[in-house]
């Protein structure tokens, strides 16, 4: 165990001593910094005129979220939010511009992208024409909901689960300001780029460099050669990754929460913009996500570091891994290939995603239906240990006969 420990130390520290580790890291921490302050700055223009910062524009819609927050989402809310509206002498034209939009419908224009949203009706004109009925409402969420399901093509028994679940979620909403956790959620979809690359960087090179610099004869000649630094190398890689990520985790929540507000962590997820059925706050996902990403975290850093053995060329890893992070990003698979769609969200390179981790898709299991964001993980984190197991006999085997 100590020269376990002598050796887990001594890997770790070439890990972190590679300028390439600590440029990459600071590389993703600028991106989310940048990604986070972002839609604050610059200003809005109409026919070429600055009509208002954006940063102004946010402090505005802030202070008006914020005066909802507490207030239930029923008949009293939604007709003062149709009242304030019908104060728009136009609404079929540029009517965010006019001072009636400002003074009266602003204040409300949270509760009517919630209107617009689970009715889908994309006019004013149209959402106006509409009574003020709470029933109607929240009937109009369930419609939104089937038809969603329908999409994904659920079978009868994940329909069933799902409307099980639904009968746990009480009604009606209440809405509270929820930016900060709403950026934090959306973090993680450029959070699902920069924890793979930067595992990718940091890790393609901890078995290669053996084979480059022709020590790895030397190193099997000892007598702790065959597993004990193998094991130190998995440990401390796995060690980089976990930090990393945590590192990473941690600027997000900082910058998103310092930034836009810690208000509204105990709001429902079913406000959001996402069909979630599943009784849970904003808070309690965002929390969710973060442990999923530190979970990844050790499974990407297993799976760089078995490749790179494999392919026994760091570059050749970090190009694979490349492609297979830019593959995810770019290719985004129908929900109408049910199987192929839903493997191909459940991967580690894309399932940092808030639509694949609270997929409405599940794994039925003796009967069970499984959502994802409580089997996944656990699958990663079996496969990362067999993984593990099995790139220490290619290890092995290199090692003896690789020359």
């Amino acid at each position: 165990m100590e020269i376990l420990k002598t050796l887990y130390k001594y890997e770790l520290k070439k890990i972190i001593g590679r300028k390439i580790c600590r440029i990459t890291l600071l590389l993703c921490l600028s991106v989310i910094l940048f990604l986070s302050v972002m839609q604050l700055g610059g200003k809005s223009y109409v026919d070429g005129e600055v009509a208002d910062t954006h940063y102004h524009m946010f402090r505005v819609d802030q202070a008006y979220e914020r005066a909802l927050s507490g207030r239930a989402i029923d008949d009293t809310l939604l007709r003062e939010t149709m009242d304030a509206y019908r104060q728009i002498p136009d609404p079929e034209g540029r009517y965010t511009l006019t001072d009636e939009y400002q003074t009266y419908a602003r204040p409300y224009s949270a509760i009517c992208q919630l209107i617009s949203r689970w009715t889908t009706l994309d006019l004013l004109t149209d959402i106006l024409r509409a009574d003020p009925d709470e029933e109607a409402f929240y009937q109009a969420r369930q419609d939104f909901l089937r038809e969603h399901w329908q999409n994904y093509l659920l079978t009868d028994r994940e329909k069933e689960f799902w409307s099980r679940k639904e009968t746990e979620i009480h009604t009606p909403f209440t809405y509270y300001y929820h930016e900060g956790y709403t950026m934090l959620s959306k973090s993680f979809n450029s959070l699902c780029i920069l924890i793979p690359l930067f595992i990718a960087v940091c890790l393609s090179g901890v078995f290669p460099e053996e084979h480059t610099r022709r020590t790895d004869q030397l190193i099997l000649s000892s007598a702790k050669g065959k597993n004990t630094v193998y094991l130190a190398k998995i440990l401390a890689g796995i060690t980089v990754s976990f930090a990393g990520t945590f590192l990473m985790l941690l600027t997000s929540v900082a910058l998103c929460l310092g930034i836009y507000g810690t208000d509204g962590f105990g709001m429902q997820m079913q406000v959001t913009p996402y069909p979630f059925s599943y009784p849970m706050t904003i808070g309690e996902a965002c929390l969710i996500m973060g442990g999923v990403a530190l979970i990844l975290s050790v499974f990407i850093s297993v799976f760089v570091m078995i490749l790179s053995e494999t392919l026994h060329s760091s570059i050749a890893a970090l190009a694979v891994s490349s492609a297979l992070i830019l593959l995810s990003v770019s290719l985004n698979l129908p929900p109408q290939y049910r199987i192929i769609a839903q493997i191909w969200n459940w991967l580690p390179f894309s399932f940092l995603n808030i639509w694949n981790i609270f997929d409405v898709r599940t794994l039925p299991l003796f009967g069970h239906c499984l959502v994802s964001w409580q089997i996944v993980p656990i699958l990663y984190l079996l496969s990362a240990v067999l993984l593990a197991a099995g790139g220490r006999k290619i290890y092995q085997k290199y090692q003896i006969s690789g020359r």
